[in-house]
């Protein structure tokens, strides 16, 4: 009669615990391990217990060194009773990191999770205790390796595993043979749109913690420093790890080289992807950023969130790469539509804006458009967005002083009627705006969110020849918000403890009212 194996539902995780003891204590138990590892073909779903379990066992036996087996070249293997017993658990280490691997694939989510985890942290042991005697040190990329080939799947997307795996690469020594080993992975003729969104994830997660621009591998950033501290398989008695950042652009730059060459652009997400790793990334790393500029070109003339993403990375060709894109401000002009406030990119096309209209050497009719405009819109936008826009026409006006005639000091609807401004033309050379006036200003000072109110009240304080006393405001209102949010275990109300419900004597409380009982 077969024997019937046991039901991981059933046993509970004290039980794979207590299986994991006795094998860890006594060799008498090591039927336990095959046990366990048989236990992956029983379940289907939930294999969170399993892969804690083999996570325990194998970082205890790494660090006893029980798998290190000892060959001696051009001698016969060993076959004593020892011998047998290292390469039977090497066999099940590797068999567990296969099921871990295998388990990233299917399951519930949290169960793909936890063997990514688990299969990260037995490469951190086989890192720090190798299977073979090294004495520097040791970093297995072929683990690594065989992680990656299970993230960039072609038919999945492993958005949530990639996430997590986020955590790992905050260690130097995985980010730098994290780029190295993506780079040999990344070539491919015609890959399919779930591995080229696993693909630009992946190598996002990989970019997170910033890389030194020198070659000393130190930073000024203080984040930079103290990631530089951060080893995943650093071991005590053997040397360092030999952080590189040259190596690290440089595989970067092989990794975006591939990538560049796929159709990125056929799919809006995709290309939003490819957009915010390439802007956020990937520009202060490039060796030639300005090879990026059809790729930008095209994105800009998309439209959309597309457009708003690929604004910052024009702005980085023309501000430090000598890029010239004609129309420039026509094409920033045309993004400020109602449909702007529908983006979660709302606020970066805001930023950028000022950044593109800092300058004092613009012409005045096309700093008024923009003006113009953004107070047409904060008419319609919500509260939030109105106080945005209405803070980018207040530094409009503190840098263009010749600007400050457009505030009106009539609020009639003669003005608002006869305003010559064409809020449908997408040239801001052609809007018109000089001759108008910004009598939306004054009329969203009677606005009905205060926050709005205040901003529409800077933006008339920067028409005045002095500077704008109320930009203060949103400073206290923060530090007013911060302390509402502290947690306080008890709240003083009196100065005296009462006693009793009468009122102490001199209470001026008593002159207005009288307590009875």
């Amino acid at each position: 009669m077969a024997a019937v194996q046991p039901n991981l539902s059933k046993m509970i995780s004290a039980q794979l615990r207590n299986k994991a003891n006795e094998f860890l204590n006594s060799r008498k138990h090591a039927n336990n391990l095959a046990d366990i590892l048989q236990m992956f073909e029983a379940e289907t779903e939930n294999y969170t217990p399993l892969l804690l379990t083999i996570e325990v066992i194998f970082t205890e036996l790494l660090k006893r060194g029980d798998l290190i087996q000892h060959i001696v070249p051009l001698k016969p293997i060993d076959h004593s009773p020892e011998a047998e017993y290292t390469r039977w658990l090497c066999e099940c280490y590797e068999a567990a990191i296969v099921r871990a691997l295998e388990c990233m694939r299917r399951g519930k989510t949290s169960s793909r999770l936890q063997a990514l985890v688990t299969a990260c942290k037995l490469l951190q042991a086989e890192g720090k205790h190798p299977l073979e005697q090294t004495t520097g040190y040791f970093f297995p990329s072929v683990r690594l390796k065989n992680i990656f080939l299970v993230l960039l799947d072609s038919e999945t997307s492993m958005s949530a595993p990639i996430t997590r795996f986020q955590e790992f690469t905050e260690y130097r020594d995985m980010q730098q043979h994290g780029l190295k080993v993506l780079a040999a992975l990344a070539f491919r003729k015609s890959p399919s749109p779930i591995y080229m969104q696993n693909f630009l994830e992946l190598l996002d997660k990989l970019l997170a913690a910033k890389i030194p621009l020198d070659n000393k591998g130190k930073g000024k950033d203080r984040d930079i420093e103290e990631n530089e501290m951060k080893v995943l398989c650093a071991s005590e008695g053997k040397p360092n790890f030999p952080y590189n950042p040259a190596v690290c652009r440089r595989f970067a730059n092989r990794c975006w080289s591939f990538a560049c060459q796929w159709p990125l652009c056929e799919e809006p997400r995709t290309h939003r992807r490819a957009l915010l790793l390439l802007v956020e990334r990937l520009m202060p790393l490039l060796n030639r950023p300005h090879l990026a500029t059809d790729m930008l070109c095209d994105s800009l003339d998309a439209g959309g969130p597309i457009s708003m993403l690929a604004l910052q990375g024009v702005l980085e060709l023309v501000r430090h790469h000598n890029i010239d894109y004609p129309d420039m401000y026509d094409r920033l002009y045309a993004m400020f539509e109602p449909e702007m406030f529908a983006t979660r990119y709302k606020k970066r096309l805001m930023h950028l804006t000022d950044i593109f209209l800092s300058s004092t050497h613009l012409p005045e009719s096309l700093v008024a458009a923009f003006a113009k405009r953004m107070s047409r819109l904060a008419l319609v936008g919500s509260p939030e967005d109105s106080k945005g826009l209405l803070q980018l026409v207040a530094n409009l006006l503190l840098r263009h002083p010749a600007l400050k005639r457009m505030i009106c000091c009539e609020d009639t609807p003669a003005i608002m009627s006869n305003d010559p401004y064409v809020m449908e033309e997408s040239s801001a050379a052609r809007a018109r705006a000089l001759g108008s006036s910004l009598w939306e200003v004054r009329a969203l000072r009677g606005h009905w969110a205060p926050a709005v109110a205040a901003a529409a009240a800077r933006v008339l304080a920067a028409a005045e020849r002095d500077p704008p006393q109320s930009l203060a405001l949103e400073e206290d209102s923060a530090l007013f918000d911060a302390e509402l949010k502290k947690r306080f275990k008890t709240i003083e109300v009196n100065f005296i403890r009462p006693q009793t419900m009468a009122l102490p004597s001199g209470e001026r409380l008593l002159q207005y009212w009288e307590l009875t009982a």
